[in-house]
């Protein structure tokens, strides 16, 4: 896919209390990182257990990194399959 097709993402916070974290496994030690979800937590010890608890009970390398960090990049808009809350 050709860079030029990816628009940025709002990096507006999607949570509303909380501080939010990526989190990447790597499956093996050679293996890809890959992001599997996020969590949100306060400090990076709480979102460590969070993310153990949830994505890496067969991954050997877990990573955290700020969302606030994070810039996201897509060819369509995230919420275009997305039905409203009151339909």
């Amino acid at each position: 896919m050709p860079v030029e097709d990816r628009i940025r993402v709002s990096d507006a916070p999607r949570a509303t209390d909380g501080s939010e974290w990526e989190v990447f496994v790597r499956e093996t030690s050679t293996d890809p990182m890959r992001h599997v979800g996020s969590v949100t937590a306060d400090a990076w010890d709480i979102a460590y257990e969070q993310a153990a608890t949830l994505f890496s009970f067969t991954a050997d390398d877990l990573w955290l990194c700020p969302a606030d960090a994070v810039h996201r990049f897509t060819p369509s808009t995230l919420d275009e399959a997305a039905t409203p809350a009151d339909d």
